[in-house]
């Protein structure tokens, strides 16, 4: 009877690395990933007076990709120089958005797009390509919160699904 107790704790143990190696992103860029941090930029004609601002941008991200990875890593928008910027468990999310006139029609419309790329400190391998495509909409009137968060959840939904694929 006490030989089949530590044969059953081996087993598990590696019935348990097994799973996780499965579950491990085949790319070490995903992989061990402690928090993402987002640092975000808006380029929008009206300046300060414009519908999105940096932090709104950064605020509604976070939270769009918190939603979307309900048991990942834990997110958090960063400010420029943060030291968790280099630190080797933080995948660095950078979102860019502008928000511009649709030249050549005249008609008031305005163009918004949102595109992020991807980066990290001491990473093994680089970043993947075409990763989360970008967005973009075309405006007739306000940037509406609900415009926003649609476009977002579309641009980070392939990043939480890699992230999902890693222990």
């Amino acid at each position: 009877m006490m030989r089949i107790r530590p044969a059953l704790l081996l087993a598990a143990s590696l019935f348990t690395l097994a799973t996780e190696a499965a579950a491990m992103s085949p790319l070490p860029f995903f992989q061990r990933v402690e928090r993402v941090g987002l640092l975000c930029a808006v380029d929008a004609e009206g300046g300060p007076d414009a519908d999105l601002g940096d932090d709104a941008l950064c605020g509604r991200a976070a939270a769009v990709l918190s939603g979307l990875l309900a048991s990942g890593p834990a997110v958090t928008a960063l400010a420029p120089n943060d030291a968790r910027i280099a630190d080797p468990g933080t995948l660095l999310l950078l979102v860019h958005a502008t928000l511009r006139p649709d030249d050549g029609q005249g008609d008031g419309k305005r163009l918004f797009s949102v595109a992020a790329t991807l980066q990290r400190s001491g990473s093994v391998g680089g970043a993947p390509f075409f990763m989360m495509p970008p967005q973009a909409l075309a405006l007739s009137g306000k940037l509406e919160e609900s415009l926003l968060e649609q476009a977002l959840r579309r641009l980070l939904t392939p990043l939480a699904k890699a992230l999902h694929a890693t222990p």
